[in-house]
C-alpha cells in the first residue's frame, strides 16, 4: 500500500468547524497566536483538537511537552499559527534540572515571540472545593506566577479556562472569571473543554480580530515545521511517558538514530527507524527494558502504531535502551537529546 506523506492522520481528532465557502478568499488576517498555561492545564489537547491533527503527544503527567511546537491551521479568511509551550513552572530549587530551565526558556521564549497569547488554565481549584468553601477571590500562586509574566510581556491575550467538562455547575466559574479579570484584562475570557471541543468555535472567534491584518504567514498546506524524525521520537518519548511511573519518564529522552525509507514508483511505501531510550540510571533502564524485554516490546509496539498512522506506511521500529548518567542536568546532555535548539 502506497503512502503519501505525513501531515494527515487517520484517528486524529476532528478539527474545528470553519466557513468553508471562506476558505475559496484570500487570507486577510495571520498571526502567531502562543499557547501559555501551567504545566497539565490541556495545552497539547487545544492544540491537537484545533488543528485537527494529533501533532503534540499527550499523557496524564505535568511536563510533558519539553520543546516548543508549531501547527498551522486556516480559519475561514485567517490563518492561525498556533505554537504549544511547556507549561511555565518555576525552575529553580530542589530537584529542578537543566531541562527545567531549559523548558522555561522556551515558555518565555514563546511569549516574547507571538502575536496574541492564548493562556490556558483549568478548573482544578473549584474541583478541590467543598459546597461551603467561599468563591476564589484570588488566583492560585501557580496561575498567578503565569499572570506576572503575561502582564510583562503586554500582549493581547484571550483566557481560556479548560475542563469544564469536569463541572457539575458552571455557575461555580463566574468568581473564577471575576479573579482572572481583575488580575489579567483579558480580550475575552472562554471556558471550554478541549477532550470535548466545546466552546472552541467562540475561543477561535475571539482570536481572530486580536492577530495582525495581512497575508498567511505559511504555505496552506503546511501543518508544521517539525521534522519526521522530532515527530516520530516524540511519539515513543509519548508512551514511556505512559507505560512507566515514578521518576522514569522524566530521566527518559530518545533520539533517531537512523531512518531509512523505502520507495516505488518515487512513493514511500514503508520506513524502518532506529531509536534510542535514555535513561539515567541503571534501575531506570531495568524498568525501561522489563523483565524479558516485555516492557520495550510493549512501548515499541505501541508507538510504531503511532508513527505509522503519522506517516500513513507500514513502519519497523527497534528501540535501544542506553544510560546517560545525568543527561538532563548538563547543557551537553541537553543538546546530544535534541533540547539545544533546531
Amino acid at each position: 500500500m502506497a503512502c503519501y506523506g505525513p501531515t494527515r492522520m487517520a484517528t486524529a481528532p476532528p478539527a474545528v468547524d470553519s466557513d468553508a465557502s471562506a476558505e475559496a478568499g484570500p487570507i486577510r488576517r495571520a498571526g502567531v497566536v502562543g499557547l501559555i498555561g501551567r504545566t497539565n492545564v490541556g495545552k497539547s489537547t487545544l492544540l491537537n483538537r484545533l488543528l485537527g491533527e494529533k501533532l503534540a503527544i499527550i499523557t496524564p503527567r505535568p511536563q510533558t511537552t519539553r520543546s516548543r511546537l508549531l501547527g498551522v491551521k486556516r480559519f475561514g479568511e485567517a490563518q492561525l499559527a498556533l505554537v504549544d509551550s511547556p507549561g511555565l513552572h518555576r525552575a529553580e530549587g530542589p530537584g529542578r534540572t537543566q531541562l527545567n530551565r531549559y523548558m522555561q526558556k522556551e515558555a518565555l521564549a514563546v511569549l516574547a515571540e507571538v502575536d496574541v497569547v492564548l493562556l490556558i488554565t483549568d478548573i482544578r481549584q473549584l474541583l478541590r472545593q467543598s459546597s461551603d468553601d467561599p468563591p476564589p477571590a484570588e488566583l492560585p500562586p501557580g496561575d498567578r506566577y503565569v499572570a506576572d509574566h503575561l502582564l510583562a510581556a503586554g500582549k493581547p491575550a484571550v483566557l481560556a479556562i479548560n475542563k469544564i467538562d469536569l463541572l457539575r455547575d458552571r455557575r461555580l466559574l463566574l468568581p473564577l472569571m471575576e479573579a482572572w479579570d481583575k488580575t489579567l484584562r483579558p480580550a475575552a475570557i472562554v471556558p471550554i473543554s478541549a477532550a470535548y471541543g466545546d466552546g472552541l468555535e467562540r475561543l477561535v472567534a475571539e482570536l481572530i480580530p486580536l492577530l495582525p491584518e495581512g497575508p498567511a504567514l505559511f504555505p496552506e498546506d503546511m501543518l508544521t515545521d517539525r521534522a519526521e524524525r522530532w515527530l516520530a521520537a516524540e511519539l515513543v518519548r509519548e508512551q514511556v511517558f505512559l507505560a512507566t511511573r515514578q521518576e522514569v519518564p522524566y530521566a527518559a529522552a530518545v533520539t533517531v538514530d537512523d531512518w531509512q525509507e523505502r520507495t516505488v514508483g518515487g512513493r514511500r511505501v514503508g520506513v524502518t527507524i532506529h531509536a534510542t531510550i535514555h535513561v539515567e540510571k541503571p534501575a531506570q533502564k531495568k524498568i525501561v527494558v522489563g523483565e524479558g524485554g516485555r516492557m520495550v516490546r510493549h512501548i515499541g509496539t505501541r508507538a510504531r502504531a503511532e508513527i505509522a498512522k503519522l506517516l500513513g506506511c507500514p513502519v519497523h521500529l527497534e528501540l535501544f535502551v542506553r544510560v546517560d548518567p545525568r543527561w538532563s542536568r548538563t547543557q551537553a546532555g541537553l543538546r546530544e537529546m535534541g533540547y539545544g535548539g533546531r
